[in-house]
């Protein structure tokens, strides 16, 4: 099959598994793996920022894999501007249509397959996985091994925005999810500001002014599934999006001008395709602020950020982040690298609670993954209703046992352990929350406000 053809045939193809299987039946063919690799590497780009017109060949001058080899002087900008643009007309001229389609899907980095992920584990390594740094969760004797004598450490904000990388190259600025998949923005604010920076790689957070960050999550994920679903969508099935968006939340045009990069990091873009750098995390901090400051940006800033140097200034500022209603903070050592991963010199500061909840349903697994036929997720209510939740977080031994007695369980109350309460655009619920145990000794369960007296206890206990 030609390469075009196969694209086709796993694009029609709606389910996640079944485009996999699809994918499956070719995962040997060289010239489609090549193809797959330049469109959705992170770690390649072609500096065309949009198809130029060009005059179609029903002859074939050149194949498909010289005219791929050829790009190669585009990703290396051994030609660019009107240069770059030329040369990539008279590879398009010399292309039957169905290759010369490929060659615009690879420049364009979306193959339109519906496959930002899932493409690793039919052909396991071909995609670079995107490294993230994280912090190492909560525990008294990991965050003391970080104070020491005149050791200074950073303690920052930790809000639950949405993540995302801003690759930064000949200024233009791609935002990489913690998955690995392409985000797109278009008219934000706060990207016309990222494109003035060099290049580089920041790590930061969305958000949008005015918005609680719960329901500014789901803006943000509501815009870019408009822009990025144009194009499939009819105009009319579009302009509904629009309406419905404008309808909950104002005007749309004003969201994305509120939008908000927040950052605390900013590696170089071989270090963050190598997983790795050397350069102390605090020399690293105050280059982006110093940086940052000098441009006078309104819409990207770096995160909140304390330099301390006892256990108990991190407390203090964790607890005060605590009655500001933010999610926690992180407490870093301010002289170490970035590595992908979760290392020991990061350690996340977080409220911890529990509180008892009722079986009103259940999920399954999703469809493909290990879990499918089990449940994998308890939904729960408070006693009020007003409070719901859906966490998961079961052993397996657990999970089959639930499956086998979902008819005898439903109504049952279960204690779940969490990081707070959080209040999203359907009402009340938990951050993070995952079951502790079945409380069938239990006929009653906390309802909205026990549990917002929860949360004040917890945090209150915090400070013994």
């Amino acid at each position: 099959m030609e390469i075009k053809e196969i694209l086709d045939s796993i694009a029609i193809i709606s389910g996640k598994n079944d485009k996999i299987k699809e994918l499956g039946k070719h995962k040997d063919n060289e010239l489609l793996k090549r193809v797959i690799y330049l469109a959705h590497s992170p770690r390649i780009k072609f500096y065309i920022k949009q198809i130029p017109e060009y005059t179609k060949n029903v002859d074939r001058n050149i194949d498909l894999s010289f005219a791929i080899s050829e790009l190669n002087h585009l990703s290396n900008r051994d030609v660019t501007g009107n240069d770059a643009i030329n040369f990539l007309c008279g590879i398009l001229e010399a292309l039957k249509p169905e290759d010369a389609y490929v060659i615009e899907r690879i420049i364009d980095k979306n193959l339109k397959i519906g496959m930002d992920s899932g493409i690793n584990k039919v052909i396991p390594n071909l995609i670079e996985e995107t490294p993230y740094q994280g912090a190492k969760s909560f525990s008294e004797k990991g965050a003391l091994k970080l104070f020491g004598k005149n050791k200074v450490v950073m303690s920052q904000v930790k809000a639950d925005g949405t993540y995302r990388n801003a690759i930064i190259r000949g200024g233009e600025v791609e935002l990489i999810s913690r998955q690995g998949e392409i985000s797109t923005l278009t008219g934000a604010k706060f990207l016309d500001e990222l494109s003035q920076l060099d290049d580089c790689v920041l790590n930061g957070e969305l958000t949008i002014d005015g918005f609680k960050r719960t329901i500014a999550n789901g803006m943000v994920n509501s815009i870019m599934d408009i822009i990025e679903n144009k194009n499939v969508r009819t105009n009319e099935e579009t302009q509904k999006k629009y309406l419905a968006f404008e309808e909950k939340h104002g005007r749309w045009d004003e969201a994305l001008a509120n939008m908000r990069f927040t950052v605390w990091d900013r590696i170089s873009v071989e270090e963050y395709f190598q997983a790795k750098s050397d350069v102390e995390y605090a020399i690293r901090f105050n280059a982006l602020n110093s940086r940052l400051i000098d441009l006078g940006f309104t819409n990207v800033e770096v995160v909140e950020t304390k330099y301390i140097t006892t256990y108990a200034e991190a407390m203090e500022h964790f607890l005060d982040t605590q009655k500001r209603g933010l999610e926690g903070t992180i407490i870093k050592a301010s002289d170490a690298g970035w590595k992908d991963g979760k290392p020991t010199y990061q350690v996340k500061l977080k409220l911890e609670m529990s509180m008892d909840l009722r079986i009103v349903g259940f999920n399954y697994g999703t469809k493909g993954t290990k879990n499918e036929n089990v449940i994998s997720v308890l939904r729960l209510e408070s006693e009020c209703g007003l409070l719901k939740t859906e966490p998961g977080g079961m052993t397996e031994a657990m999970m089959k046992d639930i499956t086998e007695r979902q008819e005898e369980l439903l109504g049952t109350v279960v204690e779940i352990r969490c990081c707070g309460l959080s209040e999203t655009e359907r009402g009340w619920s938990t951050q993070h929350p995952s079951v502790n145990e079945l409380r069938t000794d239990k006929n009653t369960c906390d309802t909205l406000e026990s549990c917002k007296e929860i949360e004040e206890m917890a945090k209150t206990l915090t400070t013994k």
